[in-house]
């Protein structure tokens, strides 16, 4: 080929679209949805953005780094709720539920932010949102507080439940129950004769009725004082 010719070519060429943080983000997005959490690596998002993978780390600050700017991107996507004291235990719920699903949708990622403190703007913005909606119902502040904190466990807890799922078909509550009822009554009775109770309710209502119950004594709490 001469030199006219590899002029021409690189000419012809589709020009690659300039790298940013949205575009590293999008790249990682596409492989969690497509290859799971385990797949998204540096190396990965780079081939994917026909780069190499020294070049990302101008936009993110290795993996790690990938995983925040991934849940910063998941998060900010949630609505908020403009707190309102009339209806604030529905905003928690609708508020957290958002969440929840947005994690589900993402499968992998509630795990990589399980043990992630709020550092993103958005993530500070959803707890600053929750701390006002708890706040408007009539918690002590330290009670608002801990209850932020109980609610991402739920929420994180709740998605990874959900990612599991995805992985064994079977549907769990069955498993669960033929477990149960195969056990001795005679060293098991609560559990055999109960056990109808304790895989009733999907992953959403049982989810549900946690939050329900960490507002219940919360309000408990607060009337006691």
């Amino acid at each position: 080929m001469n030199s006219e010719s590899r002029r021409r070519s690189t000419r012809d060429r589709p020009a690659k679209p300039p790298l940013s943080e949205d575009a590293v983000v999008d790249a990682a997005l596409e492989i969690l949805a497509s290859q799971g959490v385990e797949a998204v690596t540096m190396r990965k998002v780079a081939a994917a953005l026909d780069t190499g993978p020294a070049s990302l780390y101008v936009y993110v600050s290795g993996r790690e780094g990938l995983l925040q700017a991934m849940q910063e991107r998941i998060v900010a996507a949630v609505e908020l709720e403009a707190p309102d004291a009339g209806r604030w235990r529905d905003q928690v719920h609708e508020l957290l539920a958002r969440l929840r699903r947005a994690f589900i949708a993402h499968p992998g990622i509630a795990a990589t932010a399980i043990a992630a403190p709020p550092r993103s703007e958005a993530t500070v913005r959803l707890l600053e949102n929750q701390l006002g909606i708890l706040l408007a119902g009539g918690l002590a502040p330290q009670d608002a507080a801990w209850a932020v904190d109980i609610f991402a466990t739920l929420v994180n807890h709740s998605a990874i439940e959900a990612d599991a799922r995805l992985a064994a078909p079977r549907d769990r509550a069955d498993e669960l129950y033929e477990r149960f009822t195969a056990l001795p009554p005679e060293r098991f009775p609560l559990i055999t004769a109960h056990a109808a109770q304790l895989v009733t309710g999907d992953s959403e209502t049982r989810f549900h009725a946690a939050v329900d119950a960490v507002i219940d004594g919360l309000l408990a709490r607060t009337a006691r004082r």
